[in-house]
């Protein structure tokens, strides 16, 4: 290896192989990434984490960059844009006979896609090194929701945004509507300048959240966001929070559709972020017909598929039960009434009886 290693030039050659890979941003953290760690711990004390037990279990882990990888030197992390079409999300999110899916999941896995994506880059950071630096046993390790690290929080350290009150990243130019994605290195590369806060008064996302999930800014109850609900909960969804749900099948985006900063998002160019099988558009009468084989079929690759068939028809007969009154979801849902799954048929016989009383 080169005694004298100019790593201000190297660093800029890294953030430039990661553009040319068509990420909207790329950005340098050092490997002090515990500055939160004591906010993460009363979180996990106040069991705002619901089912996710796992977020308990890695509290432990996640704010030392050794546990993820040894002799951390930097982490680069990366932003991709996903949201795919401009459109009028509250108006949707009014047609009640309609699935409302979180604009995330309208396309391919995006572990998937930003994995692939993040292996061409170490190839090429490789190639680079070995041009610039000769012998050098560059280590690293591609983090995708693949490991518990405290992703906000890097990513606000490395200067690519802000924690919103909502708790989601928040970026100056480009909104909120992207993913992250970090690659822990050895490499010694120049750290960029945090990001500053630009949230100011504003709480219109602490308003807007249907459940109440976002307790005070900056805090988050999973326990009560629909995202949670319609994900990671693995029993029937609490009764209180069932009509405030609406359409919404899976995920939850009205904290990001009324951020005054996603004016500036911008749309995907990546094809596998496009919409499939018009899951945009799509009624809950055909999300319920879907059999097994149809669902596994339109959800391959998709990280909807993730939930599987039970908990995928259980969140739409909650949308059913809180659509406009009609006697085709009544006698639709009644034939599932002896569906073999407890959820499921809890939540028929609830939105039976929201239908009826309409």
């Amino acid at each position: 290896m080169k005694d004298n290693i100019n790593w201000q030039v190297l660093t800029k050659k890294v953030l430039k192989i990661g553009h040319s890979l068509n990420f909207n941003d790329v950005a340098i953290c050092d490997s002090n990434i515990n500055h939160n760690e004591s906010k993460y711990r009363k979180w996990i004390s106040d069991n705002f984490f619901g089912d996710m037990f796992f977020l308990k279990k890695h509290q432990d882990i996640k704010f030392n960059s050794e546990n993820i990888l040894e002799e951390t030197k930097s982490i680069i992390v990366v932003r991709l844009d996903y949201l795919p079409l401009n459109e009028n999300l509250i108006s949707n999110l009014k047609k009640t006979k309609s699935a409302y899916i979180a604009r995330y999941a309208l396309g391919r896995d995006y572990h998937k896609t930003i994995k692939s994506k993040l292996k061409n880059y170490t190839k090429l950071i490789k190639e680079l090194i070995k041009e610039e630096l000769g012998e050098f046993n560059f280590k690293f390790r591609i983090c995708i929701d693949s490991a518990p690290v405290p992703e906000v929080d890097i990513a606000e350290k490395s200067g690519l945004g802000w924690r919103g009150k909502n708790t989601l990243l928040i970026n100056k130019k480009n909104g909120s509507w992207f993913f992250l994605a970090e690659i822990y290195t050895n490499l010694a590369l120049i750290k960029n300048n945090p990001a500053k806060n630009h949230c100011g008064s504003c709480d219109a996302c602490i308003k807007i959240c249907p459940t109440k999930a976002i307790i005070s800014p900056y805090k988050l109850d999973a326990r009560k966001c629909i995202s949670y609900l319609t994900i990671e909960h693995k029993g029937a969804i609490p009764n209180e929070y069932r009509k405030a749900i609406g359409n919404r099948i899976y995920g939850c985006d009205d904290c990001q559709i009324v951020c005054p900063w996603n004016k500036f998002a911008k749309l995907t160019q990546e094809l596998d972020f496009f919409v499939r099988h018009k899951l945009n558009n799509i009624s809950l009468l055909e999300c319920l017909q879907m059999n097994r084989e149809q669902f596994n079929e339109v959800f391959a690759g998709s990280a909807i598929y993730r939930i599987g068939y039970e908990k995928w028809l259980s969140n739409v007969v909650i949308g059913l039960g809180n659509a406009k009154k009609d006697p085709k979801i009544t006698s639709a849902l009644k034939k599932m009434i002896k569906f073999p799954s407890q959820i499921v048929q809890d939540h028929v016989s609830w939105a039976i009886r929201e239908q009826e009383s309409k």
